[in-house]
C-alpha cells in the first residue's frame, strides 16, 4: 500500500511541505489536519490545484483537529492510521517577532528562542500523548524546536522520531561555499555538520556566532577534505556571498529541508541528511534515515559523546541552561531578562506539565506588548 502521511498544521510551513510532498504524485497518500476544517480544506485544495497544473495527481484529504483534546486527536490518528505524522504545530511561530519594528525585533531576538520554549513545546506534547493513546506506531517528524523539545519529551517517553530544519537549513549555502573555495563541482561536496539551533540560525547572519561551538567537516566524493579548506572562510561566505532572506520567507527553505527527511523515511533509503533532535538528542546532526530507524552519520574521528557535548554547550546560547531528567527545562537568566525587559514576563524553569499555562501567559504578554505599540 502507498505510505500515508498526516500533516498536522496547515500554516505557512505545513502548506509548503504539503505542496512539495504532493509532487511525489501518486505514490503517497496525504491527510492534512488543522484547527479550522473549512480553511484547511481550502488550503489543501489550493496546493492540489497548483500541483495539478504542473502535471501531478496526488491524493489528499483534509480534516480538523484540536490538539488540546487528546482523546479526540487519538481517535483521529487511529482512524486515519498514518505511517508518518509531520507536525508543524506551535502556539506562536518563531519568526513572529520579526513582524515588529526592525530595531525592536532585533533587540528581542537577542533572547534567542529558549525563553519562547512553551510556545513550541505545548502542542507537540499534546500530540505525542495522542499518538501513544492511539497505539500508533507512526514515525513522528516535528518542526517545533526539535533541538530541545525532543529531549524534554523523551523524559516522559514521548519523543518524536526526528526533527526538521535548523541545522539542515545552512547546509546548502555551506556546501556552495566549500565548493567555491575548493574549486570542485557542487555535486561532489557533502558536509557533516553538528550544530544546535542557535548556531544554525546565527551562521547565516554572523559567522562568529558569539563563540557558540559547532563541528563542520567537508567531504569531496566521500573523502574528508576539511584540512584543505578554512572553515571560518566557508562560514564567512554563507553570511556574505550566499546570504539569504530569513524569518517568514525562510520557511521555504525549511520546507525543502523537511522534505529530505520525509523522502528518506518514505523511501526507506538510509539517505544521509541533516536534522535536529534525532533519537531525542539535543541539537542537530548528520544522520542516516530509514523507515524504521535513525542513526548518526558523524564524521570520522568524532564520537557521539563529543557531538552531544558540542550541542549541549551551544544550547546555553539559545537560553536553555539545562534539560533535567524530570522533564524540566531551566532558562538562562541573561536570556530571560531580555524577555522580562520588553514583555514583563519571566520564569526560571518550565516543566512539561506547566508548558500550556506558561505559553498562555507568555502569549498574552507578547500580544499586549505588540498591541501597545500601535
Amino acid at each position: 500500500m502507498k505510505p500515508h502521511v498526516m500533516i498536522v498544521g496547515a500554516g505557512l510551513l505545513g502548506y509548503g511541505v504539503l505542496e512539495l510532498l504532493m509532487r511525489r504524485s501518486e505514490d503517497v497518500r496525504i491527510t492534512v489536519v488543522g484547527t479550522d476544517r473549512e480553511q484547511t480544506r481550502r488550503r489543501a485544495n489550493l496546493a492540489l490545484h497548483a500541483v495539478t497544473q504542473m502535471g501531478y495527481y496526488p491524493s489528499v484529504e483534509a480534516d480538523q483537529v484540536d490538539l488540546f483534546d487528546v482523546d479526540r486527536t487519538a481517535e483521529l490518528i487511529a482512524r486515519v492510521a498514518p505511517d508518518v505524522i509531520f507536525t508543524t504545530a506551535s502556539l506562536q511561530p518563531w519568526w513572529q517577532i520579526f513582524e515588529l519594528p526592525k530595531a525592536l525585533a532585533e533587540e528581542i531576538d537577542r533572547a534567542s528562542i529558549g525563553p519562547w520554549l512553551p510556545m513550541q513545546l505545548t502542542l507537540v506534547y499534546h500530540l505525542m500523548q495522542a499518538v501513544r493513546r492511539a497505539g500508533s506506531d507512526a514515525k513522528v517528524v516535528n518542526a517545533a524546536l526539535p533541538d530541545v523539545t525532543h529531549a524534554l519529551l523523551d523524559t516522559a517517553g514521548l519523543a518524536p522520531t526526528i526533527g526538521v530544519g535548523n541545522v539542515a537549513n545552512v547546509v546548502p549555502g555551506l556546501r556552495r561555499a566549500a565548493a567555491d573555495l575548493l574549486d570542485v563541482p557542487l555535486r561532489s561536496v557533502q558536509l557533516r555538520l553538528v550544530a544546535e539551533a542557535f548556531v544554525s540560525s546565527g551562521l547565516k547572519n554572523d559567522h562568529t556566532v558569539n563563540g557558540a561551538p559547532y563541528l563542520l567537516h567537508v567531504l569531496v566524493d566521500d573523502v574528508d577534505r576539511t584540512a584543505d579548506v578554512s572553515v571560518p572562510d566557508v562560514v564567512r561566505l554563507l553570511s556574505t556571498r550566499y546570504a539569504r532572506i530569513g524569518a517568514r520567507d525562510g520557511t521555504r527553505l525549511t520546507a525543502a529541508s523537511a522534505l529530505t527527511v520525509l523522502d528518506a523515511v518514505l523511501d526507506d533509503t538510509g539517505a544521509v541528511v541533516h536534522a535536529p533532535g534525532p533519537n531525542a538528542l539535543i541539537g542537530g546532526y548528520p544522520v542516516r534515515v530509514w523507515r524504521d530507524r535513525v542513526e548518526l552519520a558523524l564524521p570520522e574521528g568524532v564520537t557521539e559523546q563529543q557531538a552531544r557535548e558540542v550541542n549541549e554547550r551551544a544550547m546555553v546560547f539559545d537560553g536553555i541552561a539545562e534539560v533535567r531528567p524530570d522533564g524540566t527545562a531551566v532558562y538562562t537568566p541573561e536570556n530571560m531578562a531580555i524577555i522580562e525587559k520588553f514583555l514583563g514576563y519571566s520564569a526560571r524553569t518550565v516543566h512539561l506539565d506547566e508548558s500550556r499555562a506558561q505559553a498562555e501567559e507568555l502569549g498574552a504578554a507578547y500580544r499586549a506588548f505588540r498591541d501597545g505599540l500601535s
